[in-house]
């Protein structure tokens, strides 16, 4: 029989572990202006004055996680308009915008837009003070990790492989689609 060390068992057990208590949907935030790949910076808290870039945005628990930074804000109690700030238990603060065309922290108001192209509807975000439009970052910086190696397989021997089907052919041999049907007592 093994041992398991005291430490090991209070991290198992889940009698010993923290719940973490949803939040009701009176205290959520129902626009976000935040997505994530935005250059944000933290106005109060202990982390104050830092600037970094949005890793994650779990808007069921109204944080928001900034390259090694934790945000959460709630609603108090008595009037459900207004946010306070407390420090949860991980860190606590709040955050703006940064407006990239004056690199300075903006207040952010998000704008219903139709597309006159497409007649799509969306809500596009304008910064208070200018009035400039801030478009959703292309956040893909894990991609430029992505370099071909010596043991890749190039596109190219990929194609030759996969079976392309022609037209009016089945997917898969016509013995493979009998044992199929058979098995769920039907032909095809």
């Amino acid at each position: 029989m093994t041992l398991i060390h005291k430490s090991i068992l209070k991290q198992i057990n889940p009698r010993v572990s923290k719940v973490i208590k949803p939040l009701l949907e009176s205290e959520k935030i129902k626009s976000w202006k935040i997505v994530k790949g935005d250059q944000v910076m933290v106005i109060s808290g202990k982390d104050k004055g830092k600037s970094g870039r949005v890793v994650e945005v779990t808007r069921s628990r109204n944080t928001v996680t900034i390259t090694n930074v934790n945000v959460v804000s709630y609603p108090p109690p008595i009037s459900k308009k207004k946010f306070i700030l407390f420090f949860a238990f991980i860190v606590c603060a709040i955050d703006n915008l940064f407006n990239l065309l004056y690199l300075r922290p903006t207040k952010v108001k998000l704008v219903p837009f139709v597309d006159p192209e497409t007649g799509k509807k969306e809500k596009r975000r304008y910064a208070l003070a200018s009035g400039t439009y801030i478009p959703k970052p292309k956040y893909m910086e894990y991609q430029n990790i992505w370099a071909d190696g010596d043991k890749d397989t190039m596109p190219e021997d990929v194609t030759k492989v996969t079976y392309v089907p022609l037209n009016g052919e089945r997917p898969m041999p016509s013995d493979v689609l009998r044992e199929i049907a058979n098995r769920r007592r039907s032909l095809i």
